[in-house]
């Protein structure tokens, strides 16, 4: 019994929530930093990051979706508008990457990192399910 307490004290669990729908992967990568940052022990390895996602809704549903919001006084209106237009930034980015790797192949975008010796993207993108062509 008591190797099952021990062995459970060491777990780090913890939620976030964001506050409005989004499919911005730098907005979700920075709730799970922060989340990550605020939960984790630094004198403890890492073994296993679980993560889920709750209340997924299709993005044509969302954005059909009637949104309201309570207004107050503290509120920097300007600046979540400007959020929002970074966010349909990113987006655009996003689906111009897609597109241009749906015509031209995985390795045609990717990060310069993958170029220096020991990078692995390039020779993985080529195999099929893991495995060589």
């Amino acid at each position: 019994m008591i190797d099952m307490v021990e062995r459970y004290q060491n777990m780090h669990i913890g939620t976030i929530n964001l506050d409005h729908k989004t499919s911005s992967t730098k907005i979700i990568m920075e709730a799970v930093m922060e989340l990550y940052q605020r939960i984790m022990n630094k004198q403890l390895l890492v073994r296993r990051i679980n993560i889920t996602a709750n209340n997924i809704v299709d993005e044509v549903i969302a954005i059909k979706e009637n949104h309201y919001e309570q207004i107050d006084l503290f509120t920097d209106y300007q600046e979540k508008a400007e959020k929002r237009q970074d966010e349909q930034t990113e987006k655009e980015l996003q689906k111009a990457m897609i597109d241009i790797k749906k015509k031209y192949g995985k390795n045609a975008i990717i990060k310069g990192m993958n170029l220096q010796e020991g990078g692995t993207t390039i020779e993985r993108n080529r195999q099929i399910g893991g495995h060589q062509e």
